[in-house]
């Protein structure tokens, strides 16, 4: 997992806009008296993005039902994920959200806006403390993270007015 930070200074507005997936994301701010947006934190999880196979899983061996069995297999999980590249983005998430926390603890942001398709954005608010939830002022379920510059600013520009 990487990520970078650049300082959250007086020259942007102070909400904060999580454009995520579940392999990578970055935080943007307003330019203050200027057009745009200013990539202040950005994250990676380059095991999301690898292939199970890759990362060491081995697909599952066959099993079959008896005859007149109702069960298919014993190897059949919860419904739960619990590969590498499922733990990779829960770590994403959780490293997101708590950097999310630290910006709004320390008083740099007074709000945030989740961008994430719907399962990851409730992976990050999930991981968010209770008292700081209220601070999500917004989520928009879709992934943008690979629109052009210019298109994610202008979905930035209609989130911020309510589009």
């Amino acid at each position: 997992m990487r990520s970078t930070t650049t300082t959250i200074d007086e020259g942007h507005a102070r909400r904060l806009f999580v454009v995520a997936n579940g392999s990578h994301g970055r935080a943007y701010a307003k330019r203050l008296g200027e057009s745009g947006y200013d990539a202040l934190l950005a994250w990676d999880a380059p095991d999301a993005r690898r292939k199970d196979a890759d990362q060491g899983e081995d697909r599952p061996g066959r099993a079959f039902a008896a005859a007149g069995a109702s069960a298919r297999s014993a190897m059949e999980r919860d419904g739960k994920d619990d590969g590498p590249k499922e733990h990779a983005r829960r770590d994403l998430a959780h490293h997101i959200a708590d950097d999310m926390t630290a910006a709004l603890r320390a008083g740099k942001a007074d709000s945030l806006v989740l961008v994430a398709p719907a399962s990851f954005a409730a992976a990050i608010r999930d991981h968010l403390p209770g008292d700081l939830r209220q601070a999500l002022v917004g989520e928009e379920h879709h992934d943008l993270t690979g629109l052009a510059a210019a298109d994610l600013f202008s979905r930035l520009d209609a989130l911020r007015h309510g589009s």
